[in-house]
């Protein structure tokens, strides 16, 4: 099962009380539909914000179009969410496809940070990232400053002005957070040097553990299969293998860690409702009902 959970939203959709045109929407799900056509199961829409999430940054998503073949983690006449289960990620339709929604908070303040870690709002997504835009705030996030986040998001097209240091990231492996890497940057000719340098310093610093890849696109067209982003590896030095894992099994990791984030008491136990626990595959599995984490 492959993942990609980074289809990115307007800019617009940032914002409280943000709005997107019937052409917009229209982009989203196309993309939505080419990234089942390639062979991904799950996507999410990534709604980036700056500044500190509130109540009003939820309102876009009862605006988005229904789609026949896809199911959706929240309710478009809420808002809320209603995928409870981890379980329930892997069970998508043949031919269909799971849409999660994401939020990544911009982080150049310690409070917009703390507008992301556990809050009621911030519990109505299915993902939790932030993108620290300096050296002390990758600090903070890394050492746990926020605990209920899920992903730690850097610019791979930027200019850093600060170095990918082992220790710093070594906090975020050892917290359980992953790292994400976007190919959004390698598809442009103006920014394809930077985000081979940034994306090969992360690896080497990783040592390509707890990496997701993901596309970081608007437009359908600019998607690449989960095939073609393995052979992306290559250019940065990370072997097929690991890089795979980026798109299926790091990626699933990353979403059971946000279900502990949400979904148990104190993330110690988490009950399911159904009589059977469903592996990946989808085939009943016939042992335990309770998942430890």
């Amino acid at each position: 099962m492959f993942y990609d959970l980074n289809i990115a939203l307007p800019e617009a959709a940032g914002k409280p009380n943000g709005s997107m045109s019937s052409q917009e929407w229209a982009r989203v799900i196309q993309t939505i539909e080419q990234a089942r056509e390639l062979g991904y199961s799950v996507v999410a829409l990534n709604q980036v914000i700056s500044g500190k999430l509130t109540p009003d940054h939820l309102k876009i998503w009862t605006a988005m179009p229904n789609m026949s073949n896809a199911q959706l983690s929240w309710s478009l006449q809420t808002g809320k969410r209603t995928l409870k289960e981890c379980g329930s990620v892997s069970k998508v339709p043949r031919n269909g496809i799971r849409v999660l929604r994401r939020v990544t908070a911009l982080i150049s303040e310690a409070d917009h940070g703390h507008s992301v870690s556990g809050t009621v709002t911030s519990n109505e997504y299915d993902l939790v990232a932030v993108r620290p835009l300096n050296e002390k705030m990758l600090m903070a996030a890394s050492g746990g400053s926020w605990t209920n986040i899920d992903m730690i998001s850097l610019d791979m097209a930027a200019r850093w002005g600060f170095f990918a240091k082992h220790k710093t990231v070594g906090q975020a492996l050892s917290l359980g957070y992953a790292l994400e890497i976007s190919y959004q940057g390698a598809l442009d000719s103006n920014t394809r040097h930077q985000w081979v340098s940034n994306t090969a310093a992360v690896v080497r610093v990783t040592r390509g553990r707890n990496l997701v890849w993901t596309s970081g696109v608007q437009r359908a067209f600019d998607l690449r299969s989960p095939y073609d982003v393995t052979n992306l590896g290559d250019a940065v030095q990370l072997n097929k293998d690991l890089t795979k894992r980026g798109v299926s099994e790091n990626a699933r990791a990353l979403l059971v860690h946000a279900f502990t984030r949400t979904g148990t008491l104190r993330a110690v136990v988490a009950v399911s409702e159904n009589k059977r626990v469903m592996k990946e595959d989808g085939a009943p599995n016939k042992r335990a009902r309770i998942e430890t984490r």
